[in-house]
């Protein structure tokens, strides 16, 4: 954005020549040229005063001179480009940090001069970046919660069964040892993954009895129209990765599930993982025209249903999960 606005050219390219040189080269030419100089008009005065023996004896006490103030000026170099590029490197290797969207203030602002107030300002921009994000984050969750809680208000005989596949679904991602931030990804997706419900009818949503094949065709555009439903929030960029999941979430490993038809691992993750988790509570849950099943019996079910409809190792992971929550015995996951 700053690149586009401002023109400037995102192209990174070597310094031509680096602030550490041009200060060494700086305070060494500064010292040592008027040395060099007062050596010169010494040796032009005492060419046209005429020559002398102590005349050739000058330019060896010159050259100590001279390279005395050398190397004096190298050690005040050292000093002072110590003070001036430390502060300096170290608010570069942040800035870095910062340009692959690694946050980190500067831990340890010992300076006494300006460049304590320059880190102090970089630490006060990331602090509000912080502060932003965090931000983000809470309107996302509470934009999700409403959204959530207002599918669970069409049918109250599902209530609640987006926050139990969202926990089912987590837990599958943990067992994969997934990193936080596709965890946070998963539970939001799977919280929202039948969101396009909202854009069916109550007729068919809330019907007792068995659907017909028309109202089970429009049923089945649901994952659709909750994909095209997120897909007009704004900013899209804390949406996107959860499409995935909520689109395909009802497709099967054998390739005959909706709506595209995928087969294998051409089904997104979330989606392969939303899907065990959907079932699982699907079955196990009350509905107006059925009783929910036993644990183990929609255990089996999926254990049956490994590598046709459901991912094996997935199915493998969630009845781990629950044999360790002390919901199905050991014999049964197995």
């Amino acid at each position: 954005m700053l690149a586009k606005a401002g023109g400037i050219d995102e192209k990174r390219t070597p310094l031509p020549v680096p602030l550490k040189t041009k200060l060494q080269l700086t305070v060494l030419f500064s010292s040592t040229f008027p040395v060099l100089l007062f050596s010169l008009a010494m040796e032009i005065k005492w060419s046209l005063a005429g020559p002398s023996a102590s005349h050739w004896s000058y330019w060896p006490w010159a050259a100590v001179i001279l390279l005395f103030s050398i190397a004096f000026s190298v050690f005040l170099t050292r000093l002072l480009v110590d003070e001036i590029h430390e502060p300096v490197s170290v608010l570069l290797s942040h800035m870095k940090r910062a340009e692959n969207e690694t946050y980190k203030p500067v831990a340890h602002n010992v300076y006494t001069d300006e460049f304590a107030y320059l880190l102090r300002g970089f630490n006060h921009m990331i602090d509000a970046v912080h502060r932003r994000d965090r931000t983000n984050k809470e309107l996302l969750n509470r934009f999700i919660t409403v959204l959530t809680a207002a599918l669970d208000a069409r049918d109250p005989y599902t209530a609640g069964h987006s926050l139990r596949v969202a926990r089912y679904a987590l837990a599958i991602g943990e067992k994969l040892s997934l990193p936080n931030e596709q965890l946070d990804a998963l539970y939001r997706s799977a919280l929202l993954h039948d969101i396009g419900k909202i854009g069916v009818p109550d007729a068919i949503l809330l019907k007792v009895g068995k659907l017909s094949d028309d109202e089970f065709a429009r049923i089945k555009k649901h994952p659709a129209l909750g994909e095209a439903i997120l897909r007009d929030v704004r900013p899209i960029e804390p949406i996107e990765p959860l499409l995935a999941g909520i689109r395909s979430h009802h497709e099967r490993i054998d390739g005959k599930g909706y709506l595209d038809g995928l087969a294998g691992d051409d089904i997104p993750l979330f989606g392969k993982i939303i899907a065990v988790a959907d079932a699982f509570d699907a079955m196990t849950s009350d509905r107006p025209y059925r009783k929910g099943m036993d644990i183990h019996q929609a255990a089996d079910i999926l254990r049956k249903g490994k590598g046709t409809q459901w991912d094996s190792e997935l199915v493998d992971l969630f009845l781990k999960h629950l044999q360790e929550e002390k919901l199905l015995s050991t014999s049964a996951a197995s």
